[in-house]
């Protein structure tokens, strides 16, 4: 019986062989693909702009005073919170161009884009923009301010401030207490409201309620705020699709006004929704 065994006992070995590399290459492959999902999942825009380069947040702390460091954001999202040395150009500006050419014409470090988080595409088209106008060695950080500033609170700024406080940042709960759809919205519109359109001018392509709205863009919104506490009015505010709104929380919230809502979604739900 043993010498039977001994003749098959190699072969046993073969097929054991066999089965655990097979075992250990599809473990391999699994985890590829999974850290590849997770990737995906935490970078939705990635794929959209596959050709950007993108550094990540322990390259840029690493070889962060070595850097240029540039805010493509609003001035307003730039005051409120930013890593500490960035400049602020916004990718709006249609000096944006003329401004990194002259840095890169006095300055030769790599220069790292960033906005406000992984769902927003400011870093990307910065970077693109920066190459096809023969601007070199960019990058787009696309994690963004707010994962930034959660990893980083003693590299961030707020309102002026630094190290940045994490317990300061509005959880998703807060800001969605304070949203409600187009329909509860305009039943919202009263007596004691008022109603803010905070839209840029060049994002005001379609208008909606128009008789019951101001326009007043965020660089203004601080005129608004004497207005509102000494009325005692409730503001209802509406943006393009619901992301700048974001950050006009946290001034509203340092003015310590509380009576505020949103329209979710801003004039994109608006427009998707029978109102009426």
């Amino acid at each position: 019986m043993s010498k039977v065994f001994s003749l098959f006992k190699p072969w046993l070995f073969t097929i054991a062989l066999a089965i655990t590399s097979f075992s250990n290459n599809t473990l391999a492959t699994d985890t590829r693909l999974a850290e590849s999902n997770a990737v995906k999942n935490q970078f939705p825009l990635r794929s959209h702009f596959s050709h950007a380069i993108i550094i990540s947040h322990k390259k840029l702390a690493a070889k962060f005073n070595d850097v240029l460091v540039i805010d493509v954001r609003s001035a307003y999202e730039f005051n409120i919170l930013h890593i500490n040395g960035a400049i602020n150009i916004p990718i709006t500006n249609l000096s944006f161009i003329p401004v990194l050419k002259s840095l890169r014409a006095n300055d030769s470090r790599d220069i790292i884009f960033y906005c406000n988080g992984t769902s927003c595409k400011k870093s990307y088209l910065a970077h693109i923009k920066a190459q096809k106008n023969n601007i070199d060695n960019t990058y787009a950080f696309d994690l963004g301010i707010l994962g930034w500033a959660k990893r980083y609170p003693k590299l961030s700024t707020f309102f002026g401030e630094s190290p940045f406080i994490l317990s300061n940042l509005i959880s998703s709960k807060k800001f969605d207490a304070h949203n409600l759809s187009p329909k509860k919205f305009i039943k919202k519109i009263a007596a004691n409201t008022l109603v803010v359109d905070i839209r840029e001018p060049f994002q005001r392509d379609t208008m909606i309620l128009e008789r019951e709205s101001i326009l007043t863009p965020l660089d203004k919104f601080h005129y608004i705020l004497t207005a509102v506490k000494k009325r005692q009015l409730t503001l209802l505010i509406y943006d393009a699709v619901g992301k700048q709104v974001k950050w006009l929380q946290y001034s509203l919230e340092k003015e310590g006004i509380k009576n505020y809502y949103f329209m979710k979604g801003g004039v994109r739900a608006y427009q998707n929704t029978e109102v009426n």
